[in-house]
């Protein structure tokens, strides 16, 4: 349950810029939203919110969560009772005190919509982060503790094992948008939509630099290719594709760099950071899920907790959005989660609609054969008997030709032909598979 108070006007300045720079990187979204109980002694957390807000034209959101009060009656001989007005109470006290911390440290601006939330604050803050569409959440980071590293960055973790958004720690002494921002990447969605949200921070005249990792464990085989070239060659080609996806979402005053580092993953991420002085790292995480939940993200984790430094840790995107990326990156992209299926096909549909395509069908019993060609007009998926459905026809007209359906789908994949720009879809099933060729 929530409740929200004072509705923060957006100016057309705000809108115009916010409308403009949409389109260009996908982790812009919505407002900036602060978590707060409204006790911080440092006014860190708010200021970076306010700058953010105001760097990319979007409004600051507050959202601060009470957790539900029992009384116990000694009448009902102990037994916990449910009091509404106690927590109506608690309410109008929290209100007052996180209104009074965010205005102490907004400059007069115009105060900020804040809602008001009763349950686990965790999982309450990831709700109205998702409700709202927010771009991020800004969390303040206890100070950071030589001895005592497990109380820096936590509120930020308990807040990623549910949050689909964006979260950033803030440590004390936040003043200014980051110059040097590091960007851990190991070529997932996850480390994409990092490097894509750090590119909404980074101040004018900054640079960002993308660190990929290698575990001396690996020895010299840190990263292979889909085309069997040696590593050196793979993670120098994975970062041109990368900039490559990057380029839209990089200002012109931004400046992006790669870095390659042998070392244990938090230990580099946290080092090179300090050796470049960096003011914010930024992580991707593998989203909330049973045992990200469990072990949310053992690299983001860890750098919340060790890192002095202002960390920012973002999900996966969505489904259909991560495997394009996946695809954008390596080529191939496959997935064997059904569940994410429907979404997946939808975007291949979208972005292919209209266009000619080939069926073709590989299995060991009957070889290869081509079923048909013809105008795309979609592909879908029924998951109760994990059905892939593949009509072709005419576009324009009503009527549609149903070329070939797929029962018992058991995995899903995409890859383009970069020269042609071709892209073909797999579907595995038994002991073969159905490809469909676009182009």
């Amino acid at each position: 349950m929530s409740t929200s108070i004072q509705e923060s006007p957006r100016t057309g300045t705000e809108l115009e810029r916010r409308l403009v720079q949409a389109p260009l990187n996908p982790a812009l979204r919505g407002p900036v939203l602060l978590a707060t109980d409204g006790t911080g002694r440092s006014g860190a957390p708010v200021i970076a919110a306010r700058l953010i807000a105001q760097h990319l034209g979007v409004p600051v959101e507050v959202v601060t969560v009470i957790e539900p009060q029992l009384a116990y009656g000694a009448s009902l001989g102990g037994v916990p009772v449910y009091l509404p007005e106690l927590d109506d109470a608690l309410r109008e006290r929290r209100l007052a005190d996180v209104q009074a911390y965010v205005m102490r440290y907004s400059d007069g601006t115009v105060p900020p919509a804040i809602h008001v939330a009763f349950g686990v604050i965790a999982n309450e803050v990831a709700r109205v982060a998702a409700q709202r569409s927010a771009t991020l959440v800004v969390v303040g980071a206890a100070p950071h503790q030589r001895l005592n590293h497990m109380v820096a960055g936590e509120r930020a973790v308990r807040v990623l094992r549910s949050s689909t958004v964006p979260v950033l720690s803030v440590p004390p002494g936040f003043e200014a948008l980051p110059r040097n921002v590091v960007v851990a990447v190991d070529f997932s969605p996850a480390s994409v939509r990092a490097a894509e949200t750090a590119l909404l921070l980074v101040a004018g005249g900054g640079t960002l630099t993308l660190l990929h990792v290698v575990s001396p464990l690996l020895g010299d085989a840190p990263l292979r290719d889909v085309e069997g070239r040696d590593p050196a060659a793979a993670v120098q080609s994975l970062f041109g594709r990368l900039r490559d996806e990057l380029r839209p979402c990089v200002p012109d005053d931004v400046t992006v760099e790669t870095r390659v580092r042998t070392d244990y993953d938090v230990e580099g991420i946290v080092e090179t950071a300090s050796d470049l002085d960096a003011d914010l790292i930024a992580v991707g995480t593998h989203g909330p899920r049973l045992l990200e939940r469990m072990f949310i993200g053992s690299v983001a984790s860890s750098v919340l907790h060790a890192a002095a430094h202002a960390v920012l840790a973002a999900p996966p995107p969505p489904a259909a959005e991560a495997l394009e990326i996946w695809r954008h990156l390596t080529g191939p992209a496959a997935s064997v989660r059904c569940d994410d299926w429907a979404a997946e096909l939808d975007a291949f549909t979208l972005r292919n609609r209209g266009r000619r395509v080939a069926i073709e069908v590989d299995d060991l019993e009957i070889g290869a054969q081509m079923l048909g060609r013809g105008a795309l007009v979609g592909v879908t998926y029924d998951p109760h008997d994990r059905r892939v459905e593949i009509v072709v026809g005419n576009a324009h007209r009503a009527r549609r030709h149903l070329m070939h359906s797929i029962p018992n789908v058991e995995s899903v994949a995409m890859t383009v032909e970069e020269r042609s720009g071709g892209e073909a879809l797999a579907l595995r099933h038994g002991d073969g598979q159905t490809l469909v060729l676009v182009g």
